[in-house]
């Protein structure tokens, strides 16, 4: 390391030169960096979809079971799970840490490529889900003044649309509420039965008549010319009058056996502030930056309001907004920081210009990393942001060490010249060379932590430690060559002025001597500091997988209605509570919510793309003077009492949380017997009632849909010579809606559909109505083969594992999620379950047992990287093993930080307890190597001890210090951004207040007990070598 500084000492000018590309390339860096609020996260699951127009027993058999015996064999499989509900089926492939869903799901995709589903089946398909797969961006469109909604879906389709799915960076857009022109031909049931067709008959003769192809090619006049065969049903006119001809040989007309609606119709239906509108849904490609795609779309929108003036365009959610909010608040904690750190050092230096050169190691340092991040294609986001702003008290660490020993050596030089500032760098350069390596070692077993954890901390790490790096590059080369050019012929700088520091190390020195009198004492009473303090404050945290996240004041509430509710009674309802958001007051008397955009149908979670006419969300935007969180719950409430018994309403904050589980406890009853599921399922949900920390207990089996069952006699059907199979064919023609296309009919592209009218259809005597059509050509009413009656049902069907199960969930009402889900699993034991049942439990629990399990094992792996490291530096094991005695010093702080602080025990404060591994050794480093240092030079234990903590109590005070107080801003959490670092940040600034107090007295009392008992145990083996004879034995081969 010395290389560096005389390299650095020599050459000046190239050093200052390399420093400004540095700063450039940096700058440069920083206006590149994709800008996203979290790290990309790859959730270790496959989705598989299907689409199967049949209730939930008829889906699980014919399709989830059949999907399920290909997937269970997949290699890294880990779980799957299955729900079929109706005409759905929805399967999702755990998968084991490490593997890869990209590779799973082209492995899935393999095995069920060649599967055969019944017919109406969809073909299955297989997708993956990330944070990149989240929409960015809501917005709303609505018409003004004399906008009508022809015109505006005429735009929306000609325009907007293309534009927006065109544009840079954009995976796809989803629309809500924008109405087609729909063709409906709907049947009259007695009018096809009187002339024997069907509705398959009816669509199959449309479809032939509407048919074009080309027919070949024909010379004429030596000119080869195509020739195309068109359809003159050009018009609704001829489409109503075209001829169809029977089975009988009869003619009719199309217009004589239906009616014909040409309407405006929307899948989906959606309004902002209760006035018609069409909704956007912006995703994403996942190599887009956030900030750039989000800023792009405002700047359409805004062309789009010059150029439409009669269209409104309302953003009602921008991802955008989170992530600068996040990067502008850790940014000015991160200056903060920096301001408060250069203060510390100016108090204990008090020499401008030796502050000035420690604080460019922290830009310097920052920027270098910034050009690291961006060669690794690392986004600046939360994790990679808190990396930096806590390196900011960490990268002056060893500048500080640098420049005080240089300041030092100063102070006691009789001739100043660059001999003594290349003289007081090496004497340090082992010191914060092994303390830097340490600090980032701690942070390697990150690199193996697998699943979303790993995620979200590796990009993290990976800032930090080059950070680091950087930093200790800067101090062994950039401060030294600063030192010579600024501060080497400084005047300021007095011969032996350590008047302050006197004062501090008189007191210190007091304290050590004692200590090393009184070993047993000191050791004891910091032991029982230690079990007091581990006692006292780990009992009362509560325990979380990872902090609660908060919004920008975006509210969503979804509403999961009965599954027989109509889109029209969902609308109704939603128009209920549209009017009480319109109503709601804030406590300054102004309306509650801003805005709020309702979509009707639409399930943004849904890979299927259809309508699901019992759901609905509401995206709302709350006042100021209101709070986010306490609205979502509150309103949700009061949405409950106003929709049918059964349904299901959440309101939650739109930004979301931070993974793991979706539901904060679940407990699965797995079985055969259906009927023991479901008891066994209410006596569990009566016992978790019990507890008010927990929030909508409800079980899977809590919904039930009435279902229509056709049992036919089999005896009456063979009569007819009819199976099962042509009968439940049959009805599905003719209750199905039949697709022609996209036709035009007067110059109008028209969705066209054939189906029965829904009068012939809308009781069970009308069903039964539906004729059949034998092999002989005999026509039979449904009614005279079979049985028609309505039976209850379960709305969907869950497995795990191709075993079927009942799950009961809630909600965690708690900042200890973990105690409470604890506590609740105690409970739950003393409930008799019916035979036969076994039961798992799941949940934040599940998530808090296997992170923390892997933290622990990073911990250790951590704490064995830097004892390596350290025997590595000092040559032997003895001081390194004495080093170590600072980490549960640490943890003291650590703790009573978090308690302190009411935060709780998570991801990220285990992270800080990590980071803390590498932290707290740095002072204890700093101490041991001078008293190395002074061991070889001959000097004795105590006095070497004595002077070491003499000449190591400013810098390790000073790092201390400047770490502590620019972390403070982030562990205060002024900022949304620092809600993932707070505790982090509490912990590192407990624990290293207290290991830094605590270290310089107990681990000079552990080294020189170490001390004596190597000496005492090499007197026992030279008395063993030597013979009772005084002669020295011969030694043993």
């Amino acid at each position: 390391m010395n290389k560096f500084t005389d390299f650095s000492l020599k050459n000046a000018a190239a050093i200052i030169i390399i420093s400004v590309i540095l700063f450039l390339a940096g700058t440069f860096s920083a206006s590149t960096l994709k800008q996203e609020s979290m790290p990309d996260i790859s959730l270790p699951v496959v989705f598989v979809s299907t689409v199967y127009p049949a209730p939930p027993k008829d889906v699980t058999e014919n399709v989830t079971k059949v999907l399920e015996k290909r997937i269970v064999g997949i290699e890294g499989m880990k779980k799957v799970t299955s729900t079929s509900n109706d005409s759905f089926s929805s399967i999702v492939v755990e998968l084991v840490n490490g593997r890869s869903p990209d590779d799973a799901k082209r492995d899935i995709e393999s095995a069920i490529k060649d599967i055969k589903l019944p017919v109406g089946a969809s073909e299955p398909k297989v997708s993956k889900f990330g944070s990149s797969d989240f929409p960015v961006y809501f917005a709303a469109i609505h018409g003004n003044n004399n906008m009508n909604q022809e015109e505006l879906n005429r735009i929306y389709k000609d325009v907007i649309e293309p534009t927006l799915s065109a544009m840079d960076g954009i995976d796809h857009v989803d629309s809500v509420g924008q109405q087609e022109a729909t063709l409906k031909l709907k049947l009259n049931i007695s009018a096809i039965n009187s002339y024997g067709l069907t509705p398959a008959l009816v669509s199959q003769s449309i479809q032939a008549a509407l048919a074009t192809s080309p027919a070949g090619k024909v010379d004429f006049n030596g000119s080869s010319q195509s020739v195309r065969i068109e359809s003159d049903l050009n018009t609704i006119y001829n489409l109503e009058n075209m001829k169809i001809t029977s089975p009988k040989g009869d003619t009719v007309l199309l217009k004589e056996i239906s009616r014909v609606e040409a309407i405006s119709d929307s899948k989906y239906i959606a309004r902002l502030n209760s006035s018609p509108a069409i909704g956007l849904t912006l995703f994403k490609a996942k190599d887009s930056n956030t900030v750039r795609f989000a800023d792009s779309v405002d700047k359409l929108f805004a062309s789009w309001q010059k150029e439409y003036p009669d269209i409104q365009f309302t953003p009602v959610y921008n991802a955008a907004n989170d992530v600068k909010k996040s990067i502008n608040g850790m940014l000015k904690e991160g200056m903060m920081g920096a301001l408060l750190a250069s203060v510390m050092i100016l108090l204990f230096l008090r020499n401008v210009r030796m502050t000035l050169i420690v604080l460019v190691s922290i830009p310097l340092s920052i920027l270098t990393t910034l050009c690291v991040m961006a060669s690794l294609n690392i986004t600046l986001n939360i994790m990679t942001l808190g990396g930096l702003t806590i390196a900011v008290g960490r990268v002056v660490d060893d500048s500080i060490v640098v420049i005080e020993n240089i300041y030092s050596e100063l102070q006691q030089a009789r001739e100043r010249n660059e001999s003594v500032i290349k003289l007081a760098t090496s004497r340090v350069a082992s010191a914060i060379t092994s303390s830097t390596i340490t600090t980032a070692g701690v942070f390697l077993p990150i690199a193996f932590v697998g699943g979303i954890m790993g995620d979200i901390f590796r990009p993290f790490a990976i800032t930090l430690v080059v950070a680091l790096l950087s930093s200790l590059i800067v101090a062994l080369t950039v401060i030294p060559m600063l030192a010579k050019l600024l501060v080497l012929n400084n005047n300021k700088i007095k011969h032996h002025d350590e008047e302050h520091v006197g004062k501090m190390a008189g007191k210190y020195k007091g304290i050590l001597n004692w200590s090393l009198n009184n070993p047993k004492k000191t050791i004891l009473v910091s032991f029982l500091v230690f079990i007091i303090s581990i006692g006292g404050t780990v009992p009362f945290l509560p325990f979380a997988f990872m902090p609660d996240s908060e919004s920008n004041k975006q509210v969503q509430y979804t509403m999961k209605l009965p599954q027989e509710t109509s889109i029209e009674s969902m609308d109704l309802k939603v128009k209920e509570i549209e009017a009480l958001f319109r109503d709601a007051k804030d406590p300054a008397g102004q309306p509650a919510f801003d805005y709020f955009e309702s979509m009707v149908g639409y399930d943004m979670q849904s890979t299927s793309g259809e309508r699901i006419p019992y759901r609905a969300s509401i995206i709302a935007s709350v006042s100021k003077a209101s709070d986010a969180k306490a609205m979502a719950e509150q309103y949700k409430d009061i949405i409950l009492t106003m929709v049918p018994q059964g349904s299901e309403v959440t309101g939650a904050l739109l930004s979301g949380d931070m993974g793991g589980s979706s539901e904060d406890f679940a407990y699965l009853l797995k079985g055969d017997d259906l009927n023991q599921l479901v008891a066994g399922a209410e006596l569990v949900k009566q016992k978790m009632k019990e507890f008010p920390e927990l929030k909508d207990v409800k079980d899977s089996l809590n919904e039930k849909k009435i279902q229509v069952v056709v049992s036919v006699d089999q005896n009456k059907a063979r009569v007819y010579g009819l199976s099962s199979a042509q009968i439940s064919e049959t009805v599905r023609l003719w209750l199905a809606e039949a697709a022609i296309g996209d036709i035009k009919f007067d110059n109008v592209t028209f969705t066209t559909k054939v189906m029965v009218d829904d009068e012939f259809k809308n009781s069970m005597d009308k069903l039964g109505r539906i004729n059949m059509t034998t092999s002989t050509g005999a026509v039979v009413a449904l009614n005279d083969i079979a049985k028609i009656r309505q039976v209850e049902a379960p709305a969907a069907i869950t497995r795990e594992m191709q075993e079927q199960y009942v799950k009961v969930t809630a909600k965690i009402d708690s900042k200890d999620k973990g105690g409470v889900s604890t506590k609740v699993t105690e409970a739950l034991k003393s409930v008799e379950i019916p035979g036969g049942i076994r039961t798992q439990v799941q949940g934040v629990n599940e998530d808090i047992q296997e992170s923390f399990g892997q933290m622990v094992v990073a911990m250790g792996a951590a704490i064995f990287i830097v004892y390596l490291v350290m025997v590595i530096a000092f040559g032997n094991a003895s001081a390194p093993f004495v080093i170590l005695f600072s980490l549960p010093l640490a943890a003291i702080g650590g703790f009573l930080g978090l308690l302190v602080a009411r935060e709780s025990i998570n991801i990220t404060s285990l992270i800080g307890f990590l980071m803390l591994i590498g932290v707290v050794v740095t002072n204890a480093i700093v101490l041991i190597d001078r008293v190395q240092q002074l061991r070889n030079d001959g000097v004795e234990v105590r006095e070497a001890l004595m002077k070491a903590g003499m000449t190591r109590l400013r810098p390790i005070i000073m790092t201390a210090g400047a770490t502590v107080l620019s972390l403070l801003p982030l562990g205060l959490g002024f900022s949304e951004g620092s809600l993932i670092s707070k505790g982090l940040a509490v912990v590192v600034i407990g624990g290293l207040i207290t290991s830094t107090v605590l270290t310089l007295v107990v681990v000079p009392v552990v080294y020189e007990i170490i001390e004596r008992m190597k000496v005492r145990i090499s007197r026992l083996l030279h008395k063993k070598a030597v013979t009772p004879g005084g002669k020295t034995a011969n030694p043993v081969n």
